[in-house]
């Protein structure tokens, strides 16, 4: 059943299936993740194997990613995309009660050991190339100079 699957269907008939299902659940809750870059890697890596089985295309076949993706974003692209939207949309909206949490930053008094856990307000920082959360704050305001942002993605 599942070969017949793979050879019948279209290749666009069989990642808008893909985006449907698998997709949307493997990104079900990202517009609130703070990732690393080794986590983004990491979830590149499985989307992309995922695409691959999808479209029954083996890795030994030296099929090159862009070819594979043809004109679907990276999945970290779309989480980030999902997740500037998001924070924009809090921002601008007064009567939302997460608005001002979007830009909060812990304030301890020492830190603790090892590297910094990664925050939403610095994950948002990396994705604008903002240096600081009232940059950020000044992009989110303008629409439309943050709608550059959220599609440039």
């Amino acid at each position: 059943m599942s070969r017949i699957w793979r050879s019948s269907l279209s290749k666009e008939l069989k990642v808008r299936f893909f985006k449907g299902t698998v997709e949307s659940i493997l990104l079900y809750g990202c517009k609130a993740w703070a990732l690393t870059e080794a986590m983004e890697h990491s979830l590149d890596g499985t989307y992309t194997r995922m695409l691959r089985k999808v479209l029954n295309i083996h890795w030994s076949s030296h099929t090159p990613n862009e070819v594979l993706y043809g004109d679907l974003p990276h999945v970290s692209n779309t989480i980030a995309a999902r997740r500037l939207q998001l924070a924009g949309h809090c921002i601008r909206h007064p009567e939302l009660s997460a608005q001002p949490l979007v830009l909060w930053e812990p304030s301890h008094d020492r830190r603790g050991r090892g590297r910094p856990k990664a925050t939403y307000v610095d994950t948002l920082k990396t994705d604008t190339g903002a240096r600081d959360a009232a940059e950020l704050a000044t992009l989110m305001r303008d629409r439309d100079i943050w709608h550059g942002h959220v599609v440039g993605r």
